[in-house]
């Protein structure tokens, strides 16, 4: 299994799907593909914990104390924007593409840990605190929108703020 220390997701138009360019722990990079079906499944999934930890979000927040709606729809616009700028990982055409088909989802007590898995039997495992999995939720979100695939698909106060407050082509 690839231990993903690093991941740029973008929204692909010809092949209608993000691609994660992932850097493993050992420096391979790896192109994973999700689908709309799969992400949408992923997504609710990853809200409802993030839901369920309201206490711990506004923590996350800086110490802000807005109401839970708030914070909710701020997944987008606050965590976006406040991720350090870093370089994107480059895919070639020579690294492994692979389709994920499934994804598991391990809550813990610090975060989740997310496992990629393939038809071919390739996993990739990546790890996030609260904090991170909001954010995540959020890039999610604006690629979502940038593929303009249909928003009733995700958790209804993800898409509380408007589409246009991101443009973006690559986020990390």
């Amino acid at each position: 299994m690839y231990s993903l220390k690093k991941v740029t997701a973008e929204f692909i138009e010809t092949e209608d799907r993000i691609r994660l360019s992932a850097l493993t722990a050992d420096d391979k990079t790896l192109a994973l593909w999700l689908t709309q079906r799969l992400l949408s499944r992923l997504i609710t999934h990853l809200a409802k914990w993030l839901e369920k930890n309201p206490a711990d979000l506004s923590k996350a927040l800086d110490s802000e104390s807005n109401p839970q709606p708030e914070l909710h729809g701020s997944v987008k616009k606050s965590d976006s924007a406040s991720l350090p700028d870093q370089t994107s990982v480059k895919i070639k055409k020579s690294d492994e593409s692979i389709l994920i088909t499934e994804v598991d989802v391990k809550f813990g007590d610090n975060g989740i840990a997310l496992i990629l898995k393939s038809e071919k039997e390739t996993n990739a495992e990546i790890s996030f605190t609260l904090s991170e999995a909001r954010q995540w939720v959020g890039m999610l979100h604006s690629l979502w929108h940038k593929a303009e695939w249909p928003s009733s698909l995700l958790p209804q106060w993800i898409g509380d703020n408007s589409p246009q407050e991101t443009s973006t082509n690559i986020i990390h």
